[in-house]
C-alpha cells in the first residue's frame, strides 16, 4: 500500500508540471478576451488546491480498477473491432479522430447519465458548482467520476475496439488538451464550425445556470451526438451565460468538495432531500 501511495504521489507531480503551464497559458489567454470579466482569484485557487486532491486520487485508485477489467476485457474476446490505418500523418489523424469519436460517443450516455441519475449526479454537481468557468475547471471533477469512467468508458472500449498505436505524440496532445480548451473563459466563437466541434462557447451552454441551456450540449468533442440525440443548443452570437448550479450552491473547502456526493447519499439513504439533488428536487442539472 505504501508503494503505490508513493508512485501515485510521484505521478501527481508530474502530472501537476504538465498541467500548471497549461493552466499559466490559458489564464493569460483568457485575459485578454474573457467571457467572464474579473473573474474571483479565490474560485481559481480553490481549483488549484482541489486538482492536487484530484489527481492522486484518482492515480491511487483508477489503476487497480484498470487491472481489475483486463481479464474480464479478455474473457470477452475484447477487442472485436480491430482499427489500424495505413502508415502516414494523415492517416494518423484520421486514426485518432475517430478514437475521439468514439470516446465521446460513450462519453456523451455516460455524461447525461450523470444528470439523470441522483446518485451519479451527486459527485457531477462538484464539476458543474464552478461559478467562474476557465482553464482550470477542467480538473475540477469529484475523483470517483475518473472510477466510473474505468466501468463505463474505457471497459466498453476495451471490449469492442482494438485501436493500433498512433507513434506522433503530438496529435495525443491535442486530444488531451481539448478538455482545456473547451472550458476556457474565452469570449470566441467558432461560427460555421459550431456545429462540428465543441468550442467554449458551446460548452459554457453545457454550464450555464439559465433554465433554458438545462441538459443541453454534453458531448466534449463533437456535438453531432447532441444534434441527433435531441439535446444540442446552439450559441446565439454573443450568448455567454453565467455558470454554476442552478441553485446557486457552490462549495468553499477542498473538503466539502470531495465529502459532497457521500453527504448526499447518506442523506438519500435516510429518505432526505439533498439541497440541489437530483432528479428529485429541480430535476435535471
Amino acid at each position: 500500500m505504501l508503494e503505490a501511495i508513493a508512485t501515485a504521489a510521484t505521478q501527481t507531480w508530474e502530472q501537476f508540471k504538465y498541467i500548471a503551464p497549461i493552466y499559466l497559458i490559458g489564464l493569460v489567454l483568457e485575459s485578454l478576451r474573457p467571457a467572464q470579466a474579473r473573474q474571483p482569484l479565490g474560485n481559481i485557487a480553490f481549483n488549484l488546491r482541489y486538482v492536487v486532491l484530484f489527481l492522486f486520487l484518482t492515480n491511487l485508485l483508477q489503476p487497480p480498477l484498470q487491472r481489475w477489467t483486463q481479464p474480464w476485457i479478455a474473457a470477452l474476446g475484447g477487442g472485436w473491432l480491430k482499427v489500424a490505418f495505413p502508415p502516414g500523418l494523415a492517416y494518423q489523424i484520421l486514426q485518432v479522430l475517430l478514437f475521439a469519436f468514439v470516446v465521446d460517443f460513450l462519453y456523451y450516455w455516460f455524461h447525461r447519465l450523470q444528470h439523470v441519475s441522483g446518485v451519479l449526479w451527486a459527485q457531477h454537481q462538484v464539476h458543474h458548482s464552478e461559478q467562474s468557468l476557465n482553464v482550470t475547471t477542467n480538473n475540477r471533477h469529484h475523483w470517483l467520476e475518473e472510477l466510473l469512467r474505468v466501468f463505463l468508458i474505457l471497459f466498453p472500449l476495451g471490449v469492442l475496439f482494438d485501436f493500433a498505436p498512433v507513434t506522433n505524440a503530438w496529435i495525443w496532445a491535442v486530444v488531451g488538451l481539448y478538455g482545456y480548451f473547451i472550458h476556457l473563459n474565452l469570449r470566441i466563437e467558432l461560427g460555421p464550425l459550431t456545429p462540428v466541434l465543441v468550442g467554449p462557447q458551446a460548452h459554457r451552454i453545457h454550464h450555464s445556470v439559465e433554465t433554458q441551456h438545462r441538459d443541453r450540449n454534453f458531448a466534449a468533442f463533437f456535438p453531432i451526438f447532441d444534434i441527433v440525440f435531441g439535446t444540442y443548443h446552439r450559441p446565439a452570437k454573443g450568448e455567454f451565460p453565467a455558470t454554476g448550479l442552478h441553485d446557486g450552491r457552490t462549495f468553499e473547502t477542498v473538503t466539502a468538495a470531495s465529502l459532497a456526493p457521500f453527504r448526499d447519499w447518506w442523506r438519500r439513504s435516510r429518505g432526505v432531500r439533498a439541497p440541489g439533488s437530483q432528479p428529485m428536487d429541480q430535476g435535471p442539472e
